[in-house]
């Protein structure tokens, strides 16, 4: 599946040129860019700090060529339309300043936004130019292809939308036209050409998605809650989360100003193949995770553990990428779901605002040397901890085993040793209250539980679930949930308040800018459902291919398991339960029952910590309580998922 070819060429979502990518060295510090020798106010040793009055920023609209790129087939060269903020003062002394890039889809929904007499977006409500400007930043806000006033076509995460985004880094360096308003050449004479990208959701995701072409002068990216795999993000190991999902994105986010681009609605849904689930080489250029051999910028990940939109597979999978070619890289891990890490401004500003002035400004403030991770822990407190995974964290090979006349499982470290289990399920997906009362009887599920622990056990990193199965139906997907058996006062969410904005500070303060207003639940003592995967049976041999299955034959299936940072505490249980899926939300399923070989069976948990109480697992005798989850039900309507998309964005 590895991707041998820079991104280059122009049919329908862009024909490839074919050509041999080298492995490129991951640079150790910031690219040194010759800069004006004037005196920046806007640096006091070794930290940027606010001297410039935001009420004197330039605002200014530019709309940047696409070199030889013509996504919606009129006939003219495609153009991004960028709204730039930057500081006038800095301007008017001849001070060149780096920018920092966030672009979108959404930005013609923006209520914080209004245009003035030529056209030029006057932005409210972002933090990021508020807190920035003054400090020696310009701030971009790029219209990404096909959106809004941009022209071309978007298509869903690949090349029009990749190229025509970095097309943006590149005039900043001088390597294609702009243009003013007006007509008249645009140039950036006044930044550095070094840049940063930095956005939640599909913002984030563009940011992943420049950086792995490798363009020069995107010196580091800040991708939050950011799909890494535009597969993954519809897709559970072959199984589609939502019927036609890729159109319905597509239709979301374009501004349809062509017939082109609406064509490309039905064009993009009937390639991604929602009718099989199956992987294709369409999805290659949406996978960027192929391309991290190309990423030349530093790469600071932020992400909610839990978050079930853009799932932690999509961080856990791209930082496993990137450490494996040594990127200069940071993490930060909160408790929250599908959030900017800017809720948690003090801890999160304070970690981003050093790591721009190192990468975007030069400024030599040791933040390389500090560790690697922090990690918002169950409780609601931050650690900084020297690298991620944790340090100790090792892949621990747990066993199921289930003696014939036991309601529950065994899960340990110990050779497993039972009978097949069968467990069944219907047309309709499992709920999350499937994993309650684990020790009572039940046909539709499938229970494995660690004895009582003794000391706390932390999974930290990817774990993997491999089963062998027989089906009595053609298909049938399975899902695997990692429970917390006892959950003890855990910090489980922090949600934006929809249809709520509040502005605070004066535009030179850390407090300032705008941001929906946010609300923290604390669960009380229960059962969690820490990790969900799903995977489809008929994919067991691979996500290339959707097999029929036969009921008189074994089937060896691997998945991953979406990634985590979880402490389970002394007097906790680890839970695994299998249930049985639909295989796909466009094809009708009638239910199906799964039988299950634990002697080939196993779950497979990166851990630290005390695991001797897991060495081996006694059946259960007395009922294990377990009578309410410490969260809500993920959201499963996609049109709302859009939704959280959109203001986690913003």
């Amino acid at each position: 599946m590895r991707r041998t070819r820079l991104r280059a060429g122009l049919a329908l979502l862009v024909a490839a040129v074919v050509a041999p990518a080298a492995s490129l060295t991951a640079v150790a510090g910031p690219t040194a860019v010759p800069s004006k020798s004037l005196a920046k106010p806007f640096v006091q040793g070794t930290q940027t700090v606010p001297a410039y009055d935001y009420d004197n920023a330039i605002h200014e609209r530019v709309q940047v060529d696409v070199p030889r790129l013509d996504g919606d087939a009129n006939g003219i060269t495609d153009q991004i339309t960028v709204d730039i903020i930057r500081p006038g003062e800095a301007a008017a002394a001849g001070i060149d300043v780096p920018v920092i890039i966030q672009a979108s889809p959404y930005y013609a929904g923006d209520p914080d936004s209004y245009f003035d007499g030529v056209g030029v977006r006057q932005v409210y409500g972002s933090w990021l130019d508020n807190y920035f400007v003054p400090r020696g930043y310009a701030v971009a806000f790029v219209d990404m292809p096909g959106t809004f006033r941009s022209t071309g076509c978007s298509d869903v995460g690949a090349d029009l939308e990749v190229l025509g985004t970095k097309a943006v880094i590149d005039w900043l360096n001088n390597r294609t036209a702009g243009h003013k308003p007006d007509g008249g050449a645009a140039k950036a004479d006044w930044s550095t050409g070094k840049a940063g990208m930095i956005g939640v959701s599909w913002n984030g995701t563009i940011a992943n998605s420049v950086a792995s072409t490798g363009v020069r002068g995107l010196e580091t990216i800040v991708p939050i809650a950011a799909i890494s795999s535009w597969y993954d993000y519809t897709r559970g190991f072959g199984v589609p989360f939502y019927d036609e999902y890729m159109g319905f994105l597509h239709d979301y986010v374009s501004n349809d100003a062509s017939p082109r681009c609406e064509q490309l609605t039905d064009e993009i849904e009937q390639a991604s193949d929602t009718p099989t689930g199956s992987y294709s080489t369409w999805w290659n250029p949406r996978n960027y995770r192929l391309d991290a051999s190309m990423v030349r910028a530093s790469v600071y990940v932020v992400h909610g553990l839990g978050d079930e939109n853009v799932k932690t597979r999509h961080f856990g999978e791209w930082w496993d990428e990137l450490a494996k070619r040594d990127v200069p890289r940071k993490i930060f891990l909160h408790q929250g779901v599908h959030l900017d890490g800017f809720s948690f401004r003090d801890e999160w500003v304070n970690k981003l605002h050093p790591w721009f002035d190192y990468w975007l400004q030069g400024l030599k403030n040791g933040v390389m040397e500090t560790r690697q991770a922090t990690v918002q822990r169950e409780d609601g407190s931050f650690v900084d901890e020297p690298r991620w995974p944790a340090v100790g964290a090792r892949q621990t090979t747990l066993r199921l085993s289930k003696a014939a006349d036991a309601k529950a499982g065994g899960l340990s470290i110990a050779t497993a040793s039972s009978d097949p289990i069968s467990f069944t399920g219907t047309d309709k997906e499992s709920a999350d209250t499937v994993v309650l009362d684990p020790t009572a009887a039940r046909t539709d599920r499938a229970v494995f539980l660690s004895d009582e622990l003794s000391k706390a056990v932390r999974v930290s990193g990817t774990g993997k679930v491999t089963v062998r199965v027989k089906v009595d139906k053609v298909a049938s997907g399975i899902k695997a949930r990692l429970v917390d058996y006892g959950t003890a006062n855990r910090y489980t969410n922090v949600t934006n308040v929809p249809n709520t904005r509040v502005c605070w500070g004066d535009g030179n303060a850390l407090d300032t800018g705008c941001y929906p207003d946010t609300q923290v639940n604390t669960a009380v003592s229960d059962t969690s459902v820490v990790i969900r995967t799903l995977a489809d049976v008929g994919h067991y041999e691979s996500l290339y291919t959707k097999e029929s299955l036969r009921p008189d034959r074994w089937y060896d299936l691997s998945f991953e398991l979406n990634a985590d940072d979880v402490v389970f505490a002394a007097g906790h249980r680890l839970g695994l339960v299998l249930t049985v899926e639909p295989d796909n939300p466009s094809v009708p399923f009638t239910g199906a029952t799964i039988t299950l070989d634990p002697t080939r069976s196993y779950l497979t948990l990166p851990l630290t910590g005390y695991t001797a109480a897991l060495q081996t697992a006694e059946v259960p005798q007395a009922r294990v309580p377990s009578t309410r989850l410490a969260q809500s039900e993920p959201e499963k309507n996609p049109v709302e998922l859009m939704k959280q998309m959109v203001e986690a964005s913003r």
